[in-house]
């Protein structure tokens, strides 16, 4: 096969720009359910259509090729073998192709199988308002009103017990609970902000936002002086620092301290807990002990590895204990309600995924943004991390709140909507422009199974295009945060083990294995045809890796363009992070000729401005250019 368009021409600098532009779009389909490593949309869009067209098409042809509704890709088939978030498979369907991917997450696949067959959105918003009248109806009495105002969030200070004089304390970083700063895009109040005194728990509005105290209790209490600080609870009894490990916080007791309610055409505002909000938790408590056995329940051990411990060092062991008791009454009931449905496949599987989607905003573990008035959920920082002010939505809230069960449902049906407003990149005008475009996810198969990459598949039929993005050298553990979903989706086993180094030097063991990956791939598809990945890493073990895989499997480089690509990422997106991925064409050896790797890493970096490439990413790049020139060529016949 002659060199393609990814092989000779690829625009990398202007699709860099166009994703940078598009870091925050809502694409739908993305939207049905979070997943911690997607690629950029428009990334792999442009990579499948360059592996497409011949290197004599010209940078005007691409740009119209991606702009277009035309399904080029129809009567090919194309293998992703880490399927992951689904985004590769997506766009590859929406551009006509038959797809065949798989995942070792039984997560990854259900949320990717969701994407490429949407259920009738009209179906799932019917079925799922039947399912919240139901609970509202039932456990509505566990969020009780004020004067027609619904209950929102709710302000926990966790109770701690010191490790060394035993005596209770409030555990906090800061008094203040909202704050009206003036943040574009935050909820406006009627108060600068309300804080709470320590010692009695009772509310101060704030007349101020940049307010520095607040008195009561014959005591003046710095609103920004907490018992909690540099990673260590102060005792105010004895003055004792103690770690969260040695006070279990995450099973600590809560003592409510507020209650942000709405009220229809008014702002939200705080108000101090009623004795019927107490006695909904006290309620919830014997409510659970009493019907929790007749309940869908997350089931299972917490197993965390790799060096990060959380959450066993908070106290929490076992998933169940990351909710509260009210937290389980109301998802326990959603889950058992959906299995009770009759209803159609992909119906229950968008259902399954927005009550899955709900967990990281109903837990123990969810905080507050401060100064915007929004929901901080699990996983909104990688990892299990543990708030500094705990925060529980009510779930049942109708028309507010992020992660209510009623806006996890609307994101679920609005999953296979058409047309989608995408970026595109306009040669004359030399920027990004937006474009409603129809992509559709109509085609002939779909197969994507739960099965891992070095899983045999030379009796199926070769794929023409094979894509795919590699778990990274020293990558977050997403199965272990999958794990959280797992669980309560009743699949909670691996179909292989993980894609990681073991501790020390495991740059053989991962090498080996992801060489055994690329040797399957290879076998799946048709030919000399040419299989991308992406990948990045500031670690020589991470990069000397990929050579011993390429190595394994035969496989010489035939193009590398750096690509704009975890900027979209928010959190992960900043200083210290890589933010650029390393675009590798391969073919396998036996259809190339070597040829001197001429590109270098100043050329890169001056041919991509406006945008900046930073230090991680630059010992990336250096890294891919040390590894890949004793394996780069050019493709015969080119």
């Amino acid at each position: 096969m002659p060199a393609t368009f990814l092989e000779s021409d690829f625009p990398y600098r202007d699709l860099s720009l166009v994703i940078s532009a598009e870091r925050r779009g809502q694409d739908p389909a993305y939207r049905m359910h979070g997943w911690w490593a997607r690629r950029p949309p428009a990334l792999l869009r442009a990579v499948l259509i360059a592996s497409t067209l011949d290197s004599q098409v010209d940078r005007e042809g691409f740009w119209a090729t991606f702009a277009s509704d035309d399904r080029l890709l129809s009567g090919r088939k194309v293998f992703d073998p880490f399927a992951g978030g689904g985004s590769t498979l997506v766009e590859a369907a929406r551009l006509g192709a038959d797809v065949v991917g798989g995942d070792i997450d039984p997560l990854a696949v259900e949320i990717t199988q969701a994407e490429l067959t949407p259920p009738d959105p009209e179906a799932v918003r019917t079925t799922g308002q039947t399912l919240l009248d139901e609970l509202g109806q039932s456990l509505g009495y566990l969020y009780p009103s004020v004067e027609g105002a619904v209950p929102l969030h709710y302000f926990h200070v966790p109770i701690v017990r010191c490790s060394h004089c035993k005596e209770p304390g409030p555990l906090y970083r800061k008094l203040v609970l909202v704050r009206d700063a003036g943040k574009p895009g935050a909820v406006v109040r009627d108060t600068a902000g309300t804080a709470f005194c320590p010692s009695c728990f009772g509310l101060q509005h704030l007349t101020k936002p940049d307010a520095s105290d607040i008195k009561c209790c014959d005591t003046t209490w710095k609103l920004d002086v907490g018992t909690f600080s540099r990673f260590r609870y102060h005792c105010p009894h004895c003055g004792h620092k103690s770690s969260h490990s040695e006070l279990s916080t995450g099973l600590a007791p809560w003592r409510l301290v507020a209650v942000e309610e709405t009220v229809d055409g008014q702002r939200r505002r705080l108000r101090a807990p009623t004795k019927e909000d107490i006695g909904a938790l006290d309620r919830a408590n014997r409510e659970l002990a009493e019907v929790g056995g007749s309940l869908h329940m997350p089931e299972g051990n917490i197993q965390v590895g790799n060096g990060d411990r959380r959450p066993l060092t908070f106290g929490i062991k076992k998933f169940r204990q990351l909710f509260t008791s009210r937290q389980l009454l109301v998802l326990g009931s959603a889950w058992r309600d959906l299995e009770r449905l009759e209803v159609e496949a992909s119906l229950a599987r968008a259902l399954r995924l927005a009550l899955s989607n709900a967990l990281t905003t109903n837990n123990r573990l969810c905080g507050y943004a401060t100064d915007y008035g929004r929901l901080s959920g699990l996983f909104a920082v990688r990892g299990y991390s543990i708030p500094a002010l705990p925060v529980e939505l009510n779930p049942l809230h109708a028309t507010a709140g992020r992660g209510t069960l009623a806006a996890c449902i609307a994101r679920v049906s609005r999953g296979g909507t058409v047309p989608v407003r995408r970026l595109t990149w306009s040669p004359i005008k030399q920027e990004a422009i937006p474009q409603m475009m129809h992509l559709t996810v109509r085609q002939a198969t779909i197969d994507v199974q739960c099965r891992a990459a070095d899983t045999d598949l030379s009796d199926e039929a070769p794929a023409d295009l094979c894509v795919f993005d590699p778990p990274y050298y020293d990558y977050i553990r997403y199965d272990e945060m999958s794990a959280f979903h797992r669980a309560w989706l009743g699949n909670p086993q691996l179909a292989g083990p993980p894609l990681l180094p073991p501790n020390g030097d495991g740059r053989e063991a991962f090498g080996n294995h992801l060489g055994r990956c690329f040797e399957r791939i290879v076998e799946a598809v048709r030919g000399d045809r040419p299989v991308t990945f992406t990948f990045h890493s500031t670690n020589p073990l991470a990069w000397e890796a990929i050579g011993v895989a390429m190595d394994q499997a035969k496989l010489k480089c035939t193009a590398v363009w750096p690509v704009l690509s975890d900027s979209h990422m928010g959190h992960r997106g900043r200083p210290g992070n890589a933010e650029w991925d390393l675009l590798i064409v391969c073919r396998p050896s036996q259809h190339t000729t070597c040829i001197p790797l001429l590109q270098t890493v100043d050329e890169w970096v001056e041919s991509v401005e406006p945008l900046v490439v930073g230090e991680a990413d630059l010992d990336s790049m250096l890294l891919a250019i040390e590894t890949l020139s004793s394996r780069f060529a050019a493709p015969e016949n080119s």
